[in-house]
């Protein structure tokens, strides 16, 4: 079951995105381009989760980070 915690002492109900960047490598057959492995992390309020009875706001947010980067170029990295 995936439950991230907010570690943040806010009392503020707000949902998080954070990005991790690993270390970039220099594409071998490309050099113009680097390969990376870029996770993302997505964190909400567990009394937020539930969004009109079916959907999970922590799955809704992946779903539009995907559709905002899969396939996108980027320059000097390439096409995620």
């Amino acid at each position: 079951m995936i439950t991230p915690k907010i570690w943040d002492e806010s009392t503020e109900k707000t949902s998080y995105v954070v990005a991790l960047f690993n270390s970039f490598t220099t594409n071998i057959i490309n050099p113009d381009f680097k390969l990376d492995t870029i996770g993302i992390d997505i964190a909400c309020p567990y009394d937020e989760w539930v969004l009109n009875g079916q959907s999970l706001r922590p799955y809704l947010i992946m779903e539009e980070i995907d559709n905002m980067f899969n396939g996108a170029k980027m320059a000097g990295i390439g096409t995620l």
